[in-house]
């Protein structure tokens, strides 16, 4: 089986809130980042899937200080390694979005940089736009590049759907705000 395939089969729980032993799944990325240092995949899917157990997920308490220490020092090397890596400023800057403490921020502004500098290095890719856009409260155009993305650019689709979990959960976002777009445009 493939880190990726192993991977997936994790991220597969999550959203069940069950108490359960995480320990294995951290590991694992542990074991991932180690083998595969220069992925930046592994290192988005392993950010995510710490933060998620974080923020979401049900583990014990006395466990929450190694994993929040785990997740940051595996933001601080990936960031290092990976500032201008556009897929990584894409996911990373929407995740930074929720409980940015973990990352060691007091705000979301780093957030919003790297979703603004993802776009500014590739100005076409509407999915890196919408991100930055969505970032804004009441920004009209972020619904309608949503809209886009989903009626007309299926590749952009599929590629957050081979990215696992985050990938899922920037999909989500995607979908949220194409319906929000399409209700809008029903009142009008």
């Amino acid at each position: 089986m493939s880190w990726k395939e192993q991977l997936s089969e994790i991220e597969s729980h999550f959203g069940y809130h069950e108490k359960r032993d995480w320990r294995p799944a951290v590991e694992l990325v542990k074991s991932l980042v180690e083998k595969y240092p220069y992925d930046v995949e592994v290192y988005i899917r392993t950010i995510y899937l710490i933060h998620n157990i974080l923020v979401e997920e049900d583990y014990p308490n006395n466990e929450h200080d190694e994993m929040a220490s785990l997740l940051k020092k595996y933001f601080d090397e990936s960031y290092s390694l990976f500032s201008e890596n556009t897929e990584y400023l894409f996911f990373i800057g929407e995740i930074l979005h929720i409980a940015e403490w973990y990352f060691g921020l007091e705000d979301t502004i780093l957030a919003i940089e790297m979703q603004k500098k993802a776009m500014e290095k590739e100005p076409g890719n509407l999915l890196y736009e919408w991100a930055y856009r969505l970032s804004y409260p009441g920004d009209i155009v972020a619904g309608y590049l949503a809209n886009q993305l989903i009626e007309h650019e299926k590749g952009k689709v599929d590629w957050l759907k081979s990215k696992g979990f985050p990938g899922n959960y920037v999909l989500e976002h995607l979908q949220m705000s194409n319906q929000k777009y399409l209700e809008q445009k029903a009142l009008e």
